[in-house]
């Protein structure tokens, strides 16, 4: 007679596979040789189970010790529901930082004629750069629409700050207005959203999308209405109202916040959404972003032929383009060069900005009525400080595309995803905005060479006197810094691609 009897009843029967164990009757041992067996086999078990826990704990340090810590450092971290942390955040965070620095340095020159302190135009910029890097990182609409405001409120201070200039509460009070309609605009298109979905974040907006068979027309109608509050701070056509009344009464160095901080961090969160939520595979959607990015691109260059005023051409052509920016977000669905392409064109976009309004910020005063922006103002810049003129000429050329400066290759990159993407007649229009850019920027320098008509030893010896070393200030090496950039980016232009493509981490 032969019976089965199970020889560890204590432990879990999945740690050893086969533990049973066919004995005779007349074999079975007494009671205490029965428990020596059992606390020998426990005993064989733990150290199976120590071996096996070991070699777990081995195999994690090797994977571990294998990972690269340096991609480690730029994968995604969700930071609650409202941000998201990674390198993509990272690189804008950091060029937001550097335009805040710049534009410090160059508020300190703007206000030396002035014998009392500034520190409240500090706080306000502190706040400002606060807003810009809130917008970079959120993944939630309440943390997109905070940053936002954030954002645009210290506006309205800074370009009021300095009240006595001409039109500068002007503009403030245009700038004001354009911000809350915006904002009016864009949180009834949340609601409409939330009313629909029940969900605030960027991947519930994509997961709506993407499981309806056919999105609701009240859904559609959120996601146009946020559309029209994003046109209104990108200052889209038709949604450029006042943008260059603007521009003209805020302090230059504002202007420059304006140009790149105030566009550069919302198109940033913009790309994010429509990187994570198929918002244009819905034809509606994307042929209002289309035609959108049509008349901003005509409109923008048009207009700009016929200025005067350097910073009304400068927001012309921000209008233009930011409709260039446009045709990445529709061909959002090739990921890898959409993402390269914002990130390229939006660095050479900061750093020509950097070094053309930067320059009419170093010839201007805050004891003046008015900056020094008008073409007479800036005729024959080359014979008074012609440092300056060189650096303005290499941030004019990068803005009009032309070859050897980093403009050129965001140009590139631009037409190459719209040909991947077949929107031809997006394409040509950035052909017909590129040759009319180049007219307009190209007379801008032209102007910075003409030779004054009065030619006296003193316009020659100040000339000579601005290129010692012990007259440049740090300013100046910032602008100086920017051009050479532009320059390297445009000959050498694979480190540009390496840092933007490290950068590309936006799920978790």
């Amino acid at each position: 007679m032969q019976i089965s009897l199970n020889s560890d009843v204590t432990t879990k029967a999945d740690s050893v596979p086969n533990n049973e164990e066919t004995i005779a009757v007349d074999a079975v041992p007494t009671e205490p040789e029965t428990k020596a067996d059992d606390n020998a086999q426990q005993n064989n078990q733990t150290d199976v189970n120590s071996n096996t826990t070991s070699d777990t704990n081995n195999e994690n340090i090797e994977d571990k010790s294998n990972t690269d810590p340096s991609m480690e450092e730029w994968k995604a971290h969700q930071i609650t529901a409202l941000f998201t942390c990674d390198g993509y955040g990272l690189l804008y965070t950091s060029l937001i930082l550097i335009i805040a620095i710049t534009v410090s340095c160059l508020a300190y020159r703007w206000f030396v004629h002035e014998r009392i302190a500034h520190g409240l135009f500090y706080v306000i910029l502190l706040f400002m750069t606060l807003g810009g890097v809130t917008l970079v990182y959120a993944s939630h609409l309440i943390s997109f629409f905070v940053g936002i405001e954030l954002l645009s409120i210290p506006f309205v201070g800074l370009i009021g700050y300095q009240y006595i200039q001409t039109h500068s509460l002007e503009a403030a009070v245009k700038y004001m207005i354009l911000s809350a309609v915006a904002s009016v605009f864009l949180l009834m298109g949340i609601a409409f959203y939330y009313a629909t979905t029940g969900e605030l974040t960027f991947s519930g907006l994509s997961y709506q999308l993407s499981t309806m068979s056919y999105p609701s027309n009240l859904l559609l109608m959120g996601v146009c209405l946020m559309l029209v509050g994003i046109g209104f701070k990108l200052s889209l056509v038709p949604f450029q109202l006042w943008l260059p009344d603007v521009y003209q009464g805020a302090p230059t160095v504002v202007a420059l916040l304006l140009s790149t901080v105030g566009k550069v961090a919302l198109f940033c969160a913009i790309a994010r959404l429509f990187l994570l939520a198929p918002i244009v595979n819905n034809e509606t959607i994307r042929m209002i972003l289309v035609i959108m990015a049509l008349l901003s691109i005509l409109w923008g260059n048009l207009i700009a032929l016929m200025q005067s005023s350097l910073k009304r051409l400068l927001a012309y052509s921000s209008i233009a383009h930011f409709g260039y920016l446009l045709i990445a977000l529709i061909a959002v669905q090739y990921q890898v060069l959409a993402l390269e392409t914002i990130g390229v064109y939006l660095i050479s976009y900061i750093l020509a900005n950097i070094c053309i309004l930067g320059v009419i910020s170093l010839e201007s005063h805050s004891d003046e009525l008015q900056d020094h922006e008008n073409e007479v103002d800036l005729s024959g810049l080359f014979w008074r400080r012609p440092i300056l003129a060189l650096t303005m000429a290499v941030g004019l050329l990068s803005l009009a595309g032309v070859p050897l400066t980093a403009g050129f290759v965001g140009r590139f990159l631009l037409v190459l995803l719209g040909v991947t993407a077949e929107l031809w007649w997006l394409i040509a229009a950035v052909v017909i905005g590129s040759a009319l850019g180049l007219y307009f920027y190209a007379r801008l320098i032209i102007n910075l060479y003409i030779r004054p008509s009065c030619r006296d030893d003193q316009i020659l010896n100040s000339a000579i006197i601005k290129l010692k070393w012990q007259d440049i200030k740090i300013s100046e090496l910032i602008i100086a810094l920017s051009a050479l950039l532009i320059l390297i980016c445009g000959i050498y232009p694979k480190w540009l691609f390496n840092l933007v493509s490290m950068a590309q981490y936006l799920t978790t």
